[in-house]
């Protein structure tokens, strides 16, 4: 029993010091607040996609940076530096990462090979002494949104396949069945998912009754979306998401902050036109 303590209270020091992260927070109190102008739905920006720059950059004043980045894993990058000198110019007070992120011991982990572009600026937060939360909304809250809308069975099938399906764009995983049962247990545990899908093997089966001539579910990513109601579903996400997004940044920059938030460049994109005319 004392173990198990110790582990804890040295985890609780080293993360205190730098070399152990943590998920960073949430950020839920911004309150009711009206934006002027909607953001832009996924099937809006789909009619611009091809167009806009990447990476897509939205800049308020001195005050706000929106890094719209292309997901990248790769430390070498020319992004990365573009985001090194977007945060010297700025000097944010605030950071904002896409994604809930996780546990990461820095000295042996590269927090970009393991997070992405939400691991360089976390990484930058920390070294600059700055608070850093995820802007994702909180997932009993996103979970709950969908389900308004969608099943338990087709919104647990989403969320157990979004991490692979994300990582699958960059390499595909040594395991997929091995990576997709463990996502399996830990999201069907959320509240409304309980006892949703079982298997891999039940997951095989609803891939092949729903989707059929589709390729097979272990060599597809999201690079070009979602098949079928997955798609739906994913702009449901999306959707619950950039209104939560939006908010957290109007309210940190009423309160004086300097805000350096990094997304997907679609993120970027569909709330630009928001975030200037409710904070302009």
């Amino acid at each position: 029993m004392k173990m198990p303590v110790f582990i804890a209270a040295l985890t609780l020091v080293l993360g205190a010091c730098g070399p152990v992260w943590r998920s960073p927070d949430y950020m839920t109190e911004y309150g009711t607040m009206e934006l002027k102008e909607p953001i832009l739905t996924m099937e809006q920006y789909s009619e611009r996609s091809r167009e806009h720059p990447r990476p897509y950059v939205v800049t308020l004043g001195d005050s706000l940076v929106l890094f719209g980045a292309e997901h990248t894993k790769d430390p070498s990058d020319p992004q990365l530096d573009s985001i090194r000198r977007v945060w010297e110019r700025l000097s944010p007070s605030v950071a904002l990462v896409e994604g809930r992120l996780g546990f990461l011991f820095r000295w042996t982990t590269d927090p970009v090979e393991k997070f992405g572009e939400s691991g360089l600026v976390h990484d930058l937060a920390r070294q600059h002494g700055i608070p850093v939360y995820t802007w994702e909304p909180p997932i009993d809250a996103e979970v709950a949104w969908v389900l308004r809308s969608h099943s338990a069975k087709r919104t647990a099938l989403f969320y157990i396949l979004r991490p692979y399906f994300g990582q699958r764009k960059f390499a595909r995983p040594d395991d997929p069945d091995g990576m997709v049962e463990g996502t399996i247990r830990r999201r069907t545990a959320w509240k409304g998912l309980e006892g949703s899908i079982a298997s891999v093997a039940e997951i095989d089966s609803i891939w092949k009754a729903d989707f059929p001539g589709a390729k097979d579910w272990r060599e597809t990513d999201d690079r070009y979306g979602w098949p079928g109601y997955l798609g739906t579903i994913g702009a449901a996400s999306n959707a619950f998401r950039d209104e939560h997004f939006a908010r957290v940044i109007i309210h940190l920059l009423r309160n004086g902050k300097r805000v350096f938030a990094v997304c997907g460049s679609s993120h970027a994109v569909k709330l630009e036109a928001a975030l200037r005319a409710t904070i302009q």
